[in-house]
């Protein structure tokens, strides 16, 4: 399966691209609880299944994590050429307003994900406000859900790809 050629700016076309973006805490992954975490083992694991599907998808998964909320901050605001986010905010849920206002001044659709229900634990993620869609509670498999709703959203052109189109 290939994914739909976009067409940018300049009129060019090209593959979607997707960023991948991981915040605090994240690298963890396989030495956190397994009834909330699951079973993959690092955070390289989890990039590289979102990147295979990606693959599988027709399209490219740009992967980024940083403990420090500034570098995705910037990592965001260097991506012109990106067409949607996925993130997990990670320990960001809470307090991340700059990330959040970065991703909400890209004018990109994004995707929040996390591997538990944050809502079940009575907290609420900044995030979901501006949000195109949020998923939680299903471990690293909600990863690949969201990627695959994105991706068709953006195939069948009902997401906003940029502004100035």
């Amino acid at each position: 399966m290939t994914a739909k050629a976009i067409t940018n700016s300049s009129h060019s076309t090209r593959p979607i691209r997707i960023g991948l973006l991981n915040g605090l805490n994240m690298t963890s992954l396989g030495r956190r609880d397994k009834n909330i975490y699951g079973t993959i083992g690092s955070l390289q694991e989890l990039e590289d299944l979102v990147h295979d599907v990606g693959v599988k998808l027709g399209v490219e998964v740009v992967a980024f994590h940083s403990n420090h909320e500034g570098d995705l901050v910037d990592f965001i605001e260097a991506q012109a050429d990106i067409d949607a986010f996925l993130i997990n905010p990670g320990g960001l849920w809470a307090f991340g307003e700059p990330t959040k206002l970065a991703l909400h001044q890209s004018r990109k659709p994004f995707v929040e994900v996390h591997f538990a229900n944050i809502y079940a634990t009575g907290h609420d993620s900044v995030f979901t406000s501006q949000a195109t869609g949020t998923v939680m509670g299903f471990r690293h498999f909600g990863y690949l859900g969201a990627l695959i709703a994105l991706v068709e959203e953006l195939k069948a052109g009902r997401l906003a790809r940029d502004a100035a189109e």
